[in-house]
């Protein structure tokens, strides 16, 4: 398609074949991706190992989906239920502390 093609569009099909083309982009994406995997698997193969034992895929299954748990590191004033590793968002009941003046390390565990 030559640039004048383009420039005489309307709206919508300027946004249809954007579209479109997104969708085309993504299938190409995932079929180079499916050779490409099936080509480093005959190259591995060639050498007597898998895919995974090359690029290390069992480690970081591991390590990712080990779901080892943190230690709370802030207690709650009032009730000791309440906890918060010091990770990710701010429980509100801390937020709610430190609005009121309150600093983060009075409720250290």
């Amino acid at each position: 398609m030559n640039e004048n093609k383009i420039k005489q569009m309307s709206l919508e099909e300027l946004v249809a074949l954007r579209t479109l083309i997104d969708e085309q982009i993504v299938i190409k994406q995932k079929e180079q991706k499916k050779a490409l995997v099936s080509e480093f698997k005959a190259m591995a193969a060639k050498l007597g190992l898998s895919l995974e034992d090359v690029v290390g895929l069992e480690a970081v299954k591991t390590r990712k989906g080990s779901g080892q748990k943190v230690a709370p590191k802030y207690r709650h004033p009032q009730n000791t239920e309440l906890t918060w590793t010091g990770r990710g968002r701010k429980p509100l009941w801390v937020e709610e502390f430190l609005s009121k003046g309150g600093r983060l390390e009075a409720l250290t565990i």
